[in-house]
C-alpha cells in the first residue's frame, strides 16, 4: 500500500512517501484540525466527500463552546473550563505564541454576538507526540481577558470523573465550525451531529494497519454508514455524552469516511492532568 502523507501549512503542502505491502491506494490520515496557521497531517483521498451532515446548533445550546482563532479567523474548537482557562487539542496550539491566537466566546456564530479573549499561557501535555498517533493530544490555555460566565451564553463545560468512560455504542454528539466537506467552506453557524462510540479494539484494528495504533488515551466514534462526523476546523472541540465531554476531536482517515472512525482524545484519562494544570 502506498502511503502519501502531505503536510499542510496555510493550505500549502509538501509530500513524504512511505511504502506498505498491500493493494496500491491513496489514503488520507487527517488531523481534523487547524484551518490556518498549523501544520496538519493528511493522506489525501480523491472524491467528493461531504462529511458533516449535521444540523445548526441553537443559540445557547452549547455555551461552553469556543472558536480558537488565528488571530481572528477560525482555526480549531475549544471549551470553557472556568473564567480563566480553556480546553483544546495539543495540535491546535503546539508551537503557537500567545499573541498568535485568541478565543471567540458566547455565540454560535463566527461573525457576530461573541466576545474576544486574548491568551496569557499555553500548556501542552508533556507527553504529546504527533509522530505516534497524536498521543496525548490535549492542552489547556489561560486567557488574559476572563470569560464572562453568565450561565446562559457562557458556562464551563461539564467534565467527566476519572475513568468515567462511555460504553461501546453509546450515543455521542460532536460539535464544531469545521469544514462542511473536505477542502470545502466552514459554516458561520455552529454545527452538531450525533455519532456512536466505536469498540476500542475494532478502532485499533482499522488504524494499526496504517501504523497508527490506538492507545488508552484515545476514544473513537462514527456511524456505520459514514458521511457524518468532524473535519478540518473541528479539532479540539468536544465529544459529548449526555452533556459531559468525553473526547476532543483529534484525527481520522479522511473526513467521516465509512469504516474509518474519527479518533478523539479520551478526556476521562486526562482528568487529573487537567486539574493539576488549572485547578478545575
Amino acid at each position: 500500500m502506498q502511503i502519501n502523507i502531505r503536510f499542510y501549512h496555510s493550505d500549502k503542502c509538501t509530500s513524504q512517501f512511505s511504502t506498505m505491502l498491500r493493494t496500491a491506494a491513496l489514503l488520507t490520515i487527517l488531523v481534523a484540525g487547524a484551518i490556518e496557521g498549523r501544520t496538519v497531517r493528511r493522506i489525501p483521498i480523491f472524491r467528493d466527500n461531504r462529511i458533516i451532515n449535521g444540523v445548526d446548533a441553537e443559540a445557547g445550546e452549547y455555551p461552553s463552546q469556543l472558536s480558537l482563532q488565528r488571530p481572528t479567523s477560525h482555526s480549531c474548537g475549544a471549551s470553557v473550563l472556568n473564567e480563566n482557562w480553556a480546553l483544546t487539542a495539543a495540535h491546535c496550539v503546539d508551537g503557537a505564541s500567545t499573541s498568535s491566537i485568541t478565543f471567540w466566546a458566547g455565540t454560535i456564530y463566527l461573525d457576530n454576538g461573541g466576545t474576544r479573549h486574548r491568551v496569557e499561557k499555553i500548556v501542552v501535555h508533556e507527553g504529546y507526540d504527533e509522530g505516534d498517533s497524536w498521543k496525548n493530544d490535549i492542552a489547556v490555555v489561560a486567557v488574559l481577558d476572563p470569560f464572562k460566565i453568565d450561565g446562559v451564553n457562557v458556562t464551563p463545560i461539564a467534565l467527566p470523573a476519572r475513568g468515567q468512560n462511555p460504553e461501546d455504542g453509546a450515543a455521542v454528539t460532536v460539535i464544531g465550525w469545521g469544514r462542511l466537506q473536505q477542502n470545502g467552506p466552514i459554516p458561520n453557524t455552529l454545527q452538531k451531529v450525533d455519532l456512536a462510540v466505536v469498540n476500542q479494539q475494532k478502532c485499533n484494528d482499522v488504524y494499526t494497519e496504517f501504523g497508527y495504533p490506538i492507545y488508552d488515551g484515545h476514544i473513537c466514534a462514527d456511524v456505520p454508514e459514514g458521511n457524518q462526523g468532524s473535519c478540518n476546523g473541528d479539532s479540539g472541540g468536544p465529544l459529548f455524552v449526555n452533556g459531559t465531554v468525553v473526547g476532543l476531536v483529534s484525527w481520522a482517515y479522511g473526513c467521516a469516511v465509512k469504516g474509518y472512525p474519527t479518533v478523539y482524545t479520551r478526556v476521562p484519562a486526562y482528568r487529573d492532568w487537567i486539574r493539576n494544570q488549572t485547578g478545575v
